[in-house]
């Protein structure tokens, strides 16, 4: 096959098949916008967004060190049986965290069913970066198309039987169990085999190499992106929060589209960069660059066709038109720069350059986290994401500082991989 055609297909299974996921989630997240009050929608946006921020920890701590544990020059043997033993602690305490935040906003009674979820979601998610680091996208896409058909399928029973904040959560549990065994035996075989015989000790050196660096990096960006999500929910309460969720709705599968490409790319340009080939890592940088515009450019489209001509399909009268148009203008820009800034944050972290990320990503935070709860306080709460955008726009100039000081460190567009052990300082 011809090389481009190959490349095409690749980027179109990792791209669509995420697509397909959040195309499900919007029409579950829709129905619950039609069935229950705005409060309960708020529970659930909350919760679902919590499974989002799992995702980064888990690319994190699991699976980016993971990636280049199987595409290092050196294979570890008992170093990746260790992932494994972390990946079920991590997935068994993030379901338990979900569980707690839905209590706590007052969702008591499905509280155990998102608790279900959380713990699901990470062991799947692990499994795709595992099918990804092995260089099978596809059997990764699969896993994606099984649980879109489940969680359209079930989510329909579920309206006939009268959809609630319970069946909501049952339905997107029961969707990811079918896309985790979409993810084929051997996987899970492997995870629970390989958890009981893993030690935590190897994972020693990659923490104090990677992930306390990109975990810190993960949650400076959780508190850039989404500040406004926590301190809105916190001051004002989850049916403050319902407006701002809703919008968010039609960027999802732009975010969607960024973390999977990310899992498509980062073996790659780690590849590229052991292998001493810096142009080909920026040439794979710029594809991922392109790729998600062009996600941006017809996502961003559908949704200013939908409010401008069919925003009585989606949401009731009790939401104000002005602020759903509002709120969805600051997601617009928002997720915009997200997608010109996480293929080179990729690039860098591919380097190993995890600790000026870091650095440079708590930065940002606080500029965002100080920018949205002075507007939660003073202004409506829908204006929060001026904070956002704020910190965002920050992230992009640290990109550029960065990706330009990896430029000029390296002449020739050739890398020497050992000079990438050590993150640079600052």
């Amino acid at each position: 096959m011809n090389p481009k055609a190959s490349g095409l297909i690749r980027y179109g299974l990792a791209a669509s098949a995420p697509g397909t996921a959040a195309a499900a989630q919007f029409l579950l997240q829709l129905a619950l916008l039609r069935f229950v009050d705005t409060a309960a929608f708020g529970q659930f946006a909350f919760v679902l967004g919590l499974v989002q921020f799992g995702y980064g920890l888990s690319n994190a701590l699991i699976s980016t060190p993971y990636t280049v544990n199987l595409n290092g020059s050196v294979l570890e043997p008992a170093q990746t049986r260790s992932f494994f033993t972390v990946n079920l602690l991590f997935s068994t305490g993030w379901g338990a965290i979900c569980g707690g935040a839905a209590a706590i906003l007052g969702a008591t009674h499905e509280a155990w069913l998102f608790a279900l979820l959380g713990f699901l979601a990470m062991i799947r998610w692990f499994g795709r970066a595992h099918l990804y680091a092995l260089h099978r996208p596809i059997q990764a896409a699969a896993s994606d198309l099984v649980y879109s058909l489940a969680l359209v399928a079930i989510l329909g029973a579920a309206c006939l039987m009268g959809l609630s904040l319970a069946m909501g959560a049952l339905t997107i549990s029961l969707a990811t169990i079918a896309g985790l065994a979409a993810l084929g035996s051997g996987f899970l075989m492997e995870q629970f085999r390989r958890a009981w015989s893993g030690s935590l000790r190897p994972y020693g050196g990659v923490w104090r190499e990677q992930s306390r660096w990109t975990l810190l990096g993960v949650v400076s960006s959780e508190a850039t992106a989404n500040a406004h999500a926590y301190a809105v929910t916190l001051c004002a309460g989850p049916a403050a929060f319902a407006p701002i969720a809703a919008t968010s709705l039609f960027v999802k599968p732009i975010a969607l589209a960024l973390t999977s490409l990310t899992q498509l790319e980062r073996p790659a340009m780690a590849r590229y960069l052991t292998s001493g080939n810096l142009a080909e890592a920026l040439r794979a940088m710029l594809r991922f660059r392109v790729a998600v515009l062009c996600v941006w450019s017809v996502t961003v489209a559908a949704g200013v066709a939908v409010l401008a001509w069919y925003p009585h399909l989606l949401f009731k009268s009790s939401y104000d038109l002005r602020s759903l148009s509002i709120a969805f203008s600051l997601w617009a820009v928002i997720s915009l720069l997200q997608c010109w800034s996480t293929p080179s944050s990729i690039l860098l972290q591919a380097a190993q350059w995890f600790r000026p990320l870091a650095i440079w990503g708590v930065v940002c935070a606080v500029l965002a986290i100080l920018a949205v709860v002075g507007l939660v306080l003073t202004v409506a709460p829908i204006y929060s994401l001026f904070g956002i955008v704020l910190g965002q726009a920050a992230v992009n100039l640290s990109m550029v500082l960065l990706e330009h000081r990896l430029k000029r460190s390296q002449p020739g567009a050739a890398v020497d991989a050992a000079s990438f052990k050590t993150s640079p300082v600052l």
